[in-house]
Order: structure tokens, then sequence, then C-alpha cells
């Protein structure tokens, strides 16, 4: 039987830097990181190959495993899994195709959906036509997915945090 192992997200220690935040996690006793986008870049495709590569190196280095992302969409603006505007849908795919390319430059191997705010109902949406959208959206980035053996989790919230997909 194999030992349960812990991961924490790096932006519980958003107050230093990536490579510190992950000896915190292993000095706390984590044996993985999940790594929240923003930690690195407001708009995670400004995140160059060497950074992607110094920082999975960083993780390595202490023997903790970059589980994958968190707060995917999380202090980012124009994307949205519910809208009714194609171009943002649009977006919101393309954005969510290079996280799963980010996580995978990482090592890996999960993206935790959460972003409450960007997955809400908006005012005049029903939940079939939301559903239908963020269908779309979600459709639109499982064949990168699936090409880099990324699994899209998408975390359970409460109402007291959103309103569709709980």
């Amino acid at each position: 039987m194999s030992e349960f192992k812990y991961a924490i997200c790096n932006e519980t220690f958003q107050q230093v830097s990536v490579e510190e935040s992950f000896a915190l996690a292993k000095r706390y006793g984590y044996t993985g990181v999940e790594v929240a986008p923003f930690t690195l870049a407001n708009d995670c495709r400004s995140v160059d190959r060497a950074t992607r590569l110094a920082v999975r190196a960083a993780a390595e280095q202490l023997e903790l495993e970059v589980v994958g992302l968190h707060w995917l969409l999380a202090k980012t603006e124009g994307f949205y899994l519910t809208s009714p505007d194609l171009s943002v849908r649009e977006a919101t795919r393309d954005y969510l195709i290079a996280l799963a390319e980010l996580c995978f430059d990482l090592g890996g191997t999960v993206m935790v959906l959460g972003s409450p705010q960007q997955r809400n109902l908006l005012p005049g949406v029903s939940y079939d036509e939301a559903e239908g959208y963020a269908a779309e959206v979600l459709r639109g980035v499982m064949p990168t997915l699936e090409r880099l053996g990324i699994v899209l989790a998408v975390e359970p919230l409460g109402p007291q945090e959103g309103d569709f997909m709980l």
C-alpha cells in the first residue's frame, strides 16, 4: 500500500517567491505543490520556456511533485465559462489550452477548475444555456488535455461560492 501524499497550493505563501514557497511546502511536510498561475504571471502565456523549466527544476530539486495548476482563472479578465458571447468563450477556451501547456511544462498532470467568479451564471443566462456554453468551452480544451495527459478536475464549490457546476 502506498503512502498518502499531501500537496498545497503555492498561493498559500504568496508573500514569497515561487521557489521559497516550494521550500516552505517541503519544510511543512508536503510532497507536492499545486501552482496558481497568477503567482508566475498575470497571463500564463507570458511565462517563457526558461521560467517554466526553472520552476519545474526548483520543485524537482526539493523532491516535490508539481501536481498541477489551481486557481486557473483567478486574477484574470475577460474569461468566462458561461458567457453568451462567443468571443469570450473562445478566449476562455484558448486560455485554458495555454494553461494546459503550462501545466505540462511544469510537470503537472492535474488542472483544478475552481474559479467560481468565472463559472457562475451571468444575468439573463439560464442554467441550461450556461451548461451548453461551459460544455462547448471544455470540449474545445479536451483534445489538448488528452494529448498532454492532463486531467481537468472541477472543484466542488458550495452555494456560498457559486451557483453553477457545484
